[in-house]
């Protein structure tokens, strides 16, 4: 099925410059505010540097339902979208341009097993077009939680960490490598499940790997993985109750844990953090929620440095879920299109969007605007 999934466009005005590594070498930047990062007495950073994009609606329709769309998961540097629908049961749609620069699209529906309820979910794609998800295998139980891997000719393989009661595939890298998480059976010499049953782990060529976070008593899962083999990870260290004692992101990078990130502390009603997915470049896409103004918003980290993302003033709300190695992000979003007349409350419309870096500011422009 063709379909045309840009329904418009919004522009955001650049008032700083991107850094220069999406789509591009790393240089000196222009235009970009070195303001210096500062935190409260809460140790929340407030992020100074700030990062332009251009936003592009992406609503994409579900196949034979007219009027149900879908929003974008993921995407990749060809601008092949990934996303998930529902209907008698959860589906992947593959939105697949039929030229590079075109906004039509070719959409293909995948489900692992076909059967109506028993559900499929993606959340990745690498430039390859190969897609990493879960899905389980009967619509009732028994039944149990594979991770997959699709590739573009549309064959798959289940992926089942030894002896797990489930796995999810939630990552993809251009050399097919996956991160996810599996789960394995309940204890009844252990505290709540929390504290010992969840895990990462890296699949790679058929060969497993598990990877925790070197504290006792913690969730994990990851997210990303990208081309150098750098992992995008969450952890949770919890009481043998499954009450919260720290939740926080890590990068594992060749045997080592990076935490260059807040923690997030939305299970004591204070400011959270979410980060949504990692490129080639090292550069991760993020939200911050749960604060005050300064604090909630979309936002880059690139380089050891937290970059705001300016949204057009219209959108109420969004969400960001996945980037690629264009530095492009896709999300969702929320305008507002009417208020309830009995209820006096405003009523949200929901889209989706594709976001592109807007060009540099040219020197002279600056120029002429300092002038």
């Amino acid at each position: 099925m063709i379909i045309a999934i840009f329904t418009s466009f919004t522009f955001v005005t650049a008032f700083a410059e991107s850094p220069s590594a999406i789509g591009g070498q790393r240089g000196e930047d222009s235009n970009r505010q070195e303001e210096q990062n500062h935190s409260d007495t809460n140790g929340r950073q407030h992020h100074q540097h700030r990062i332009a994009y251009t936003f592009a609606t992406a609503d994409i329709p579900i196949p034979d339902h007219p009027g149900r769309i879908a929003f974008p998961e993921d995407i990749n540097d060809h601008g092949v979208i990934v996303t998930n629908f529902f209907l008698d049961g959860g589906y992947t749609l593959i939105a697949d341009p039929v030229k590079r620069k075109s906004s039509n699209f070719e959409t293909t529906t995948f489900n692992c097993t076909g059967l109506a309820f028993a559900d499929t979910a993606a959340f990745s794609i690498n430039d390859k077009g190969q897609i990493a998800g879960y899905c389980v295998n009967a619509p009732t139980a028994p039944s149990k939680q594979f991770g997959f891997v699709r590739n573009r000719s549309g064959n798959h393989i289940l992926l089942d960490f030894p002896g797990a009661d489930g796995t999810g595939a939630f990552g993809i890298n251009d050399r097919g490598q996956v991160v996810g998480q599996f789960y394995g059976p309940l204890r009844d010499d252990h505290g709540g499940a929390l504290s010992y049953r969840f895990h990462c782990f890296i699949w790679d060529n058929g060969q497993y790997k598990q990877l925790d976070f070197p504290r006792d008593n913690t969730y994990v899962s990851c997210g990303s993985i990208n081309k150098r083999g750098q992992v995008l990870g969450e952890y949770i260290t919890v009481t043998l109750d499954n009450e919260y004692l720290e939740h926080g992101w890590f990068i594992y990078d060749n045997g080592s844990f990076i935490l260059d990130f807040p923690a997030s502390f939305e299970h004591v009603g204070g400011p959270a953090i979410f980060l949504a997915d990692m490129n080639n470049d090292g550069q991760i896409i993020g939200q911050r929620s749960n604060g005050d103004p300064d604090w909630n918003g979309l936002f880059l980290y690139d380089d050891g440095k937290f970059y705001d993302i300016e949204l057009p003033p219209e959108f109420a709300y969004a969400d960001v879920r996945g980037i690629n190695n264009k530095g492009q992000f896709v999300g969702m979003y929320a305008v507002q299109v009417g208020i309830d007349p009995f209820y006096g409350w405003p009523i949200y419309e929901n889209h989706g969007y594709v976001a592109t870096p807007a060009p540099p500011k040219r020197s002279q422009d600056l120029v002429a605007k300092a002038r």
